[in-house]
């Protein structure tokens, strides 16, 4: 059984570098949205991260953090960690102050419901900033490890979400035509069919090649076609041929691990 959603992702900017200061920033976009928000208002989001010294890496407790023209503010704490929440859709000014630093203003555009983490070193002396690094991951890829194994050499080939949205695909088998070692094969009453070379896994018997046992949101899965899902509800796909699959997920044919952004019960 499939659960649809209908949602736009939408990729936060951060604007104006400061002298005195370096900002690392992971953005996670928050895919379970919350009740609608009050006719009028923007659907609110969270900003939460750290900040530290920009010479040592070490926290900073006490630096005040807010956003001009709202009364949203928080006080580090002795890890340097905030949050503030509650923060609106739209354009903001990030502040953040502490006594003997340089004061630090960045813009930050939240998009409804996002959650963004943000690390923000601060420096006492002006300095030049290198270029700066924005980083979008998946808060449900993470939770499930997608990324520590990319990250980690797995001989699997990985789809995130905004892979799969550049690639634009009709159907959910159309992202798995130039993926290596495998085949889709289409036809059929249930449509399209995914098979591993089979000269990667067995001796060639003819047949288009073995079918890789199929995960969905971590759950050993039985369906007769990927087609009865649709792309716009894919979080990411993880494909290994033979045996290369980590963990519970190994199959000796092969295996596609598929994420979706409602798990789907």
């Amino acid at each position: 059984m499939t659960r649809s959603i209908s949602r736009t992702t939408t990729r936060p900017t951060l604007g104006h570098r400061w002298p005195g200061t370096v900002l690392a920033v992971a953005l996670a976009m928050a895919l379970h949205a919350p009740a609608a928000a009050p006719q009028g208002r923007a659907p609110e989001g969270v900003i939460s991260g750290r900040v530290v010294d920009q010479a040592t890496g070490e926290p900073i407790s006490t630096a005040e953090v807010g956003m001009d023209g709202s009364e949203v503010r928080a006080v580090t704490d002795e890890d340097g960690a905030f949050r503030l929440e509650g923060v609106s859709g739209g354009a903001h000014v990030l502040r953040v102050r502490h006594l003997g630093y340089g004061e630090r203003t960045d813009s930050v555009r939240m998009p409804p419901r996002a959650l963004l983490e943000v690390t923000i070193a601060m420096s006492a002396a002006p300095v030049e900033l290198d270029a700066l690094v924005v980083v979008v991951r998946s808060p449900v890829l993470s939770r499930n490890g997608f990324y520590a194994r990319q990250e980690q050499g797995y001989g699997g080939h990985f789809l995130d979400r905004m892979q799969i949205e550049e690639r634009n695909p009709t159907s959910v088998t159309d992202l798995f035509r130039d993926v290596p070692g495998l085949r889709v094969v289409y036809g059929g009453i249930y449509g399209g069919r995914i098979f591993i070379n089979q000269r990667a896994t067995f001796a060639d018997d003819g047949r288009p090649g073995c079918e890789p046992g199929l995960w969905l949101d971590g759950i050993r899965s039985t369906m007769n076609s990927y087609d009865l899902m649709r792309a716009e509800e894919l979080e990411g796909i993880e494909v290994y041929a033979g045996g290369s699959a980590p963990g519970k997920f190994i199959d000796i044919c092969g295996t596609v691990v598929i994420w979706t952004r409602v798990p789907i019960g």
